[in-house]
């Protein structure tokens, strides 16, 4: 599991569109969730030139897409 330092677990890849800290979803408290993607290691993970293929090669062991 990837957490942000706000305590946000991050989810990269598919264009950003899982993760809760892509600036779409509220937390439990109905509050929108700030968007963390600007200082987020694994940003590059969730442009649409990130192919699949690329997370074959992930090594980071926390990532929840590596394979």
């Amino acid at each position: 599991m990837i957490l942000d330092v706000t305590g946000i677990e991050l989810i990269p890849g598919n264009n950003g569109e899982d993760c809760p800290g892509n600036g779409n979803h509220i937390d439990s408290f109905g509050m929108p969730i700030e968007c963390c993607c600007d200082e987020c290691g694994y940003y590059l993970c969730c442009l649409e030139t990130h192919t699949e293929d690329e997370c074959s090669e992930c090594y980071d062991p926390d990532c929840p897409r590596r394979r």
